[in-house]
């Protein structure tokens, strides 16, 4: 069966092997271990701890999707009134959605910031007591994924944030999708210029 895939505060820890990200060879090293997986074209599951890195995630995950996983079930032990378990698609696995699609992602100062997949202005939320301000974000959430035809939606965080907050916010988009538009969710490979264009398959 399929092995405990985990990322932590280290990195990602696949099947009791260790991969050192910030090593000249860890993303090549990452795929093989990644390749040598049972994915056999299911979804995985990947455990992430709070503290983990958010682009160490997003790199376990684009490389899952990269060697046949349709989608990543994600647990994090996060807060009690959001979900503890999201469903993510692989970066690579999607193709280009309306350009009003929501992007959402985590600031380095645990702003968050809104926008449309295609560029153009969005709204930012200053950080709440402890970490982003949810509540808000999810106000914002609500309105703008009801205005727009898109059934996807994007995320992702500064990497100087622990992923905690980046699965927190994924959280808070599924629960802003009041009449339960979005069929995907999809955590971005590398961390976007808020505002911009999302490059997808890492252009």
């Amino acid at each position: 069966g399929m092995p405990e895939l985990l990322v932590d505060s280290m990195g990602p820890y696949l099947g009791g092997q260790r991969v050192d990200l910030s090593q000249k060879d860890g993303a090549e090293k990452l795929s093989k271990v990644i390749r040598a997986l049972p994915i056999e074209g299911k979804p995985v599951t990947l455990l992430a701890e709070k503290k983990a890195k958010p682009s160490a995630v997003a790199a376990v995950v684009t490389e899952l999707g990269a060697a046949g996983a349709p989608t990543v079930l994600i647990k994090t032990d996060g807060r009690d009134d959001l979900p503890k378990e999201i469903t993510v698609v692989p970066e690579g696995r999607v193709s280009k959605p309306p350009a009003c699609a929501v992007s959402a992602m985590v600031l380095k100062d645990l702003a968050t910031a809104i926008w449309p997949f295609g560029g153009g202005m969005g709204k930012r939320q200053r950080k709440g007591l402890a970490g982003p301000d949810l509540s808000h974000t999810g106000e914002q959430l609500t309105k703008d994924i009801a205005a727009c035809s898109a059934s996807v939606a994007f995320f992702s965080a500064d990497d100087e944030v622990p992923w905690e907050m980046a699965h927190n916010l994924a959280g808070t988009i599924l629960g802003s999708d009041a009449k339960k538009k979005l069929a995907t969710l999809v955590l971005l490979r590398a961390a976007p210029v808020a505002g911009r264009p999302v490059q997808l398959g890492g252009g």
